[in-house]
């Protein structure tokens, strides 16, 4: 999804600069030049939803470990039985970039720690990466994430953590650092084993970081994110991005009411823009 999500930021830096220009700027309240806290954001985001997408690939509503990962990796699981945990899941891409199925390139290791099944409350699944790069971003942190039950709707909630994350530009070697608070519902599709593609889960939460310019920025969610596992955009949902040099000043990103149709709305200062999410 990384395309779709850096088109839609960058549109989005376009509408900061508009405003920036036609309707002036007083030295006492100004406008930002620019959303490219924004962009990695998105590039941080698309990071390391991508890693919870490739666990998926080896564990999901069959609640079980399987050695079969996507057609870019291979996976080991040790110890490699039924009853033990908690269990160590190595999923090795090499050190060729290669596509996935999500459009996006990887290369490097990610290791997941399960101290028990997926689906299992309070099951805790560590990851942690060695020489990791998505689209050639080299990517450094570590992500944790718990499964805490089941809401009163009877659905899963999984809690994502990422703490100072570091994200490192595939040639200038600026970086960014990013870190993230958020729930993660598994919403629907949790009763069709070995298919993930009706998988649908809810976002709540926020994020935060400083950008690869040295400005800092802050994301929270207004109303959850819909995620469809086979819909390559966000569908439902909308969140504010505030930049730490602008707070009077935040921009509201909408992806629209359920619609797997790749448009979004983004306001500033009052104004509505229509994006269309290459």
């Amino acid at each position: 999804m990384k395309s779709k999500t850096i088109k839609l930021f960058t549109a989005i830096a376009m509408i900061a600069m508009t405003s920036l220009v036609y309707t002036g700027c007083k030295k006492e309240d100004p406008k930002p030049k620019n959303a490219n806290s924004a962009a990695d954001n998105s590039n941080a985001e698309n990071a390391f939803a991508g890693i919870w997408k490739e666990i998926s690939t080896v564990t999901d509503s069959s609640n079980a470990l399987r050695s079969t990962a996507s057609a870019c990796a291979s996976a080991t699981i040790t110890p490699f039985d039924l009853v033990t945990w908690p269990k160590t899941v190595v999923i090795d891409f090499g050190t060729v970039n290669c596509a996935g199925s999500d459009g996006n390139n990887r290369r490097g290791i990610i290791t997941a720690v399960f101290t028990g099944p997926y689906l299992d409350s309070g099951s805790v699944i560590t990851v942690t990466l060695s020489n990791y790069y998505h689209n050639n971003y080299h990517i450094e942190g570590i992500q944790t994430i718990t499964n805490k039950g089941n809401n009163t709707a009877g659905h899963l909630i999984y809690n994502v953590v990422v703490n100072s994350a570091t994200i490192t530009h595939p040639t200038d070697g600026r970086h960014s650092t990013w870190s993230t608070n958020q729930d993660r519902e598994f919403y629907a599709g949790y009763t069709t084993n070995l298919w993930i593609f009706d998988d649908i889960y809810l976002i709540r939460g926020n994020a935060n970081g400083v950008s690869m310019e040295g400005e800092s920025y802050y994301i929270n969610t207004n109303s959850d994110l819909q995620v469809n596992v086979g819909c390559p955009w966000i569908v439902k949902g909308n969140f504010t991005l505030t930049l730490g040099n602008y707070p009077s000043y935040p921009i509201v990103v909408d992806y629209g009411t359920g619609s797997c149709d790749g448009n979004a709305t983004a306001t500033l200062d009052g104004t509505v823009y229509n994006i269309y999410m290459y």
